[in-house]
């Protein structure tokens, strides 16, 4: 992983990557998040609020594992990074987010540095379990990773529609959790052309991004993106699906302040 200067890197607007670092007041080596709103930084009264989630996604028979920072309040203001366990140095960036307990998310603009926003590290758990589920994969190059990463985004942006379907927050791996996943991550047969829509979410276990049948209209009328919803595996299977401009609609209602109708035992862990 790179090693940077915040006080000296500059970045262009709407760039968001990942880094280590010198911290002073740690007296170590961390790992940071370095961001740079697209539409500059609002002024900030008082302390900043930022809220952070991850994602584990297979897509294209690759493991992608993002981490989401939220500014809470500014527009534009979701971003997304996202990590390669098998370029040169990523195991040890992946132990490395497992052990240290400080985050540190640095916003830029014009000038350089603006701020900085330090949180405990609530991606710890994450990264511990991802270790043993991603380390058991066979290698792929970082050019299958980065095309990949392509794909998956052009399915899923905007990137608020990104922070919606991931919905793990960061408290990833609980005790509902079951680690003993065979390399392809699910034991049932997934089509093909249902494949680039699935996800594993320790919140809701293996999981396919459909449109509830219910908001089909609205979702042809603003962008089909916006209304992608993790749904239980066996559930989509069961209902069958229907395309809407290459995106899968299920016969599953959405029930405000509920969640999808599936039934509790179509949840796979």
């Amino acid at each position: 992983m790179q090693f940077i200067d915040p006080e000296e890197i500059r970045l262009s607007p709407g760039q968001a990557l990942k880094a280590s670092f010198w911290s002073e007041s740690l007296r170590s080596e961390q790992i940071g998040l370095f961001i740079r709103p697209p539409s500059g930084l609002p002024v900030s009264h008082g302390a900043t609020e930022v809220a952070h989630r991850g994602g584990l996604i297979k897509f294209d028979d690759i493991l992608l594992v993002v981490t989401m920072v939220k500014y809470v309040g500014a527009q534009d203001g979701v971003f997304d990074i996202w990590w390669n366990y098998h370029q040169p140095g990523g195991p040890d960036s992946f132990k490395k987010m497992a052990s240290q307990e400080r985050l540190s998310s640095f916003f830029y603009d014009d000038y350089g540095k603006r701020f900085v926003v330090d949180t405990e590290n609530s991606f710890r758990k994450f990264f511990s379990n991802l270790n043993e589920i991603v380390g058991k994969t066979n290698p792929w190059t970082e050019i299958e990773f980065d095309r990949a990463v392509r794909r998956c985004c052009s399915q899923f942006y905007p990137r608020e529609s990104l922070w919606e379907m991931v919905k793990t927050k960061s408290e990833l791996f609980d005790s509902r959790s079951k680690l003993d996943l065979d390399l392809n991550m699910y034991d049932g047969v997934i089509p093909e052309d249902l494949k680039p829509f699935y996800l594993f979410s320790t919140e809701f276990g293996h999981c396919l991004s459909i449109i509830p049948s219910n908001l089909e209209d609205e979702a042809d009328k603003n962008g089909p993106a916006f209304y992608l919803t993790p749904a239980p595996v066996r559930t989509v299977l069961r209902c069958g699906i229907r395309w809407l401009r290459g995106y899968p609609v299920a016969s599953i209602p959405f029930i405000p302040g509920h969640g999808l109708a599936a039934p509790p035992e179509d949840y796979e862990f």
